[in-house]
């Protein structure tokens, strides 16, 4: 019974991966492909939000799709999916001042989302070591401090952007909140890579990958809404590959950047 009991969690838990890894890979082109604001243009260029759509969709498809591949599965792709659609969900709540589920963008994402992954971590076969200390890195952490600052103090810029209502063209689509939770998000993933819990390199390339296509972004439409400008958008750049290279900086000669040890799971 208990043998008969695992097979069926396990293939549930594929199911659930696969089919959830094709929803947001449709979505994530869904978004680039149809008429959306970013064909369409509306009153105002939504480069940069549609930029920050695919970025978050980017980075939960690695977190999702990495648990179909058992040398890929590691906990710290459940523990960033969490932190995503946990933190995304708080950031977009405060930004919109309210739960608004069946009303605005983004809050209905991240609570689909965050269905989702509660039921992955009930199905993970790594569940046991969900809250299991990592080998911390100090110079990853004080990175990610350093991003931590400027990051907080743009997702309260764009709080404030969506909560004055002044620019309605972005704020009544909810896209200062989700600019907003993708700078805390990404603050927060930082965070995970330095605490480098098994599979770490995953939130380490998903933070500093996203900071970098941010960065360029906002070089390439320095005067959009949500924009960081030119000369901030080059410092994400910097600080992006400077991350991604620095917790690498002791990787063993001869290895893939991103491979971990294969360890037989449960």
């Amino acid at each position: 019974m208990g043998r008969a009991l695992h097979f069926a969690r396990m293939g549930l838990f594929y199911v659930v991966t696969a089919l959830f890894t094709l929803f947001l890979t449709l979505e994530l082109f869904a978004h680039l492909l149809l008429p959306t604001p970013v064909l369409t243009q509306w009153a105002a260029p939504h480069h940069i939000h549609a930029l920050g759509h695919l970025v978050l969709t980017a980075v939960l498809i690695a977190a999702v799709g990495t648990g179909l591949h058992p040398r890929l599965r590691r906990i710290a792709g459940l523990q960033g999916l969490l932190l995503v659609v946990s933190l995304g969900l708080l950031a977009t709540v405060i930004a919109l001042q309210g739960f608004h589920p069946d009303q605005a963008f983004p809050t209905f994402n991240f609570t689909l989302y965050g269905v989702v992954a509660v039921l992955l971590a009930l199905l993970h076969p790594e569940r046991g070591q969900l809250l299991a200390r990592g080998d911390w890195d100090r110079g990853l952490a004080v990175m990610a401090v350093v991003a931590f600052v400027p990051a907080i103090a743009y997702a309260a810029l764009e709080v404030a952007k969506q909560q004055s209502g002044t620019d309605p063209v972005h704020s009544g689509v909810g896209h200062f909140a989700l600019m907003a939770s993708l700078a805390v998000v990404l603050a927060a993933l930082a965070g995970l890579a330095a605490l480098r819990t098994e599979g770490w390199r995953l939130p380490l390339w998903s933070a500093g990958l996203a900071v970098v296509a941010l960065g360029l972004g906002s070089i390439a439409f320095p005067t959009e809404a949500s924009s960081l400008g030119r000369m901030s958008g080059l410092v994400a750049v910097v600080w992006g590959v400077a991350f991604i290279a620095f917790g690498h900086r002791w990787a063993p000669r001869g290895t893939h950047a991103g491979a971990v040890p294969f360890v037989p799971t449960n």
